[in-house]
């Protein structure tokens, strides 16, 4: 028996000791500011947070916050012992959800410092610049590959749902844009908005699932859902209208990573030939070019337009030329991809890409000869781009 639990502690602690640890620490001057952190992540579907102020743990212990004034190394700590799983730190005023505190500046003036430390290297070193808001994302971490991705971006506050709606051919803003907000469980509409030229919309919200609808004359009404979550970091959201058409029209949006999705479609010309078009392949199918708008910079919109239908299936793809060597990332799956497909005047389908899954290509649904679309939502590994069907 004896023997039985001193292997049983070996184990353990060799498992212990395979996993790595991340060390997070924050710093900022206490007369100019007062700031908290925030570490939330996920490992599978498990999720969870805490803060720098309270001595907390989550994900099973995996993630651990030492607790304001109870550690030397810093003014707040924070651990993850993991191999695996996606993490993002953010700062926010501590009375960023009082309305106490109307100086949108003060975490600005505090000039935090953010250092990381993975197995007790510096992998990254991190200072906030100027800026406006009482909520700051600063970075996410991906455990498995030891990367930390420094995306710093000012909110007015927590439990924010910003959107940005543009015109999915131009990319330009769109003002005017009735826009309300519906909780998926009640469907009772909270609250509404219409755009003013930055096409820029604010809703408060509390944590939970909701849909938000977006309608302008000469434009096609869709809809997006989103999700406030335990955290209360704000969420962004991205919505491409398409002018109304009666010819199929395929529209993705995603976040704000990976920075370069392409848009694959491929199919019959009218000719009875094959094509396959994305942005590196931008041939002309009797002669128009389907590939209306592509984007490199995250967010999107790309959007095909299948201006002279043939007779034949078409199929549509999503690959992540951001990681397109990596057959482990998972980084197309945690983009918040959404496709939209519309014709008649009408959305046709709307696909929301699948979660915590590896590879570089999302084949997200076909056009059979029938004209009806067919989802196919699978995430594979592609070696080479130009063999996407």
């Amino acid at each position: 028996m004896k023997t039985k639990i001193i292997l049983l502690f070996l184990s353990l602690t060799i498992i212990f000791s395979l996993n790595a640890e991340y060390k997070i620490l924050l710093n900022w001057d206490e007369f100019e500011g007062e700031c908290n952190g925030f570490l939330s992540g996920s490992i599978g579907k498990k999720t969870g947070f805490v803060n720098g102020v309270s001595a907390e743990t989550s994900l099973d212990g995996l993630i651990k916050s030492s607790g304001e004034g109870h550690s030397t190394e810093a003014m707040q700590v924070f651990t993850i012992n993991s191999n695996e799983g996606y993490f993002s730190f953010w700062i926010k005023d501590k009375f960023a959800d009082q309305d106490l505190n109307a100086d949108q500046n003060l975490i600005a003036k505090a000039q935090p410092t953010i250092t990381v430390y993975k197995n007790n290297s510096i992998i990254s070193n991190i200072k906030i610049p100027a800026g406006s808001g009482l909520t700051c994302k600063v970075f996410t971490l991906d455990a498995e590959e030891g990367e930390v991705d420094k995306e710093i971006k000012f909110y007015p506050k927590s439990r924010l749902i910003v959107g940005k709606i543009i015109d999915a051919v131009s990319g330009n803003p769109l003002e005017n844009v009735y826009c309300s907000i519906q909780t998926s469980i009640t469907k009772q509409e909270t609250n509404n908005a219409i755009t003013s030229s930055d096409g820029i919309i604010l809703f408060d919200v509390e944590i939970g699932e909701y849909l938000i609808s977006f309608n302008k004359a000469g434009y096609i009404s869709t809809t997006y859902k989103i999700r406030m979550g335990i955290d209360e970091t704000p969420q962004e959201i991205v919505a491409a209208l398409s002018p109304e058409i009666r010819e199929y029209r395929i529209v993705l949006t995603w976040g704000s990573r990976p920075k370069d999705l392409d848009a694959h479609l491929s199919g019959p010309t009218p000719e009875g030939n094959k094509f396959h078009i994305w942005y590196r392949n931008r041939v002309l199918v009797g002669g128009k070019d389907f590939l209306d708008r592509d984007d490199m910079n995250g967010y999107g919109p790309e959007t095909i337009t299948i201006y002279k239908p043939a007779e034949g299936e078409y199929f549509f793809s999503v690959f992540n030329y951001s990681n397109k060597r990596s057959k482990r990332s998972k980084k197309l799956s945690r983009s918040s991809a959404s496709v939209k497909v519309y014709g008649e005047n009408k959305l046709l389908g709307s696909f929301e890409v699948p979660e915590n899954l590896r590879g570089n290509c999302w084949h997200v649904f076909k056009i059979t000869e029938q004209h009806e679309i067919k989802e196919i939502n699978i995430i594979d590994f592609v070696k080479d781009e130009k063999k996407i069907k």
